[in-house]
């Protein structure tokens, strides 16, 4: 879905773990492009984020993200 949805060539599965007692899942897409989303290095982009030196995420194409997977997904018959 999330290769599907942004051309990624990969698809990371991160747990932090640090906020809540059960399994959340992060799933990154990875571009062999940009350094910044390889391997290891994506916790260092994370934590950029947090710390204003990289942009967050905006909102709007967020919400539109969203909206397309969730779209993909209830065309595919839901999730199982």
């Amino acid at each position: 879905l999330v290769r599907q949805l942004t051309g990624c060539d990969r698809v990371y599965a991160i747990a932090f773990g640090e906020g809540a007692r059960h399994l959340h899942l992060h799933l990154i897409p990875r571009f062999g492009d940009d350094p910044a989303t390889a391997a290891w290095l994506i916790a260092d982009y994370y934590r950029a984020v947090e710390r204003g030196e990289r942009p967050a995420a905006d909102p709007a194409s967020v919400s539109t993200f969203v909206d397309r997977a969730r779209s993909l997904v209830d065309s595919l018959g839901g999730f199982a």
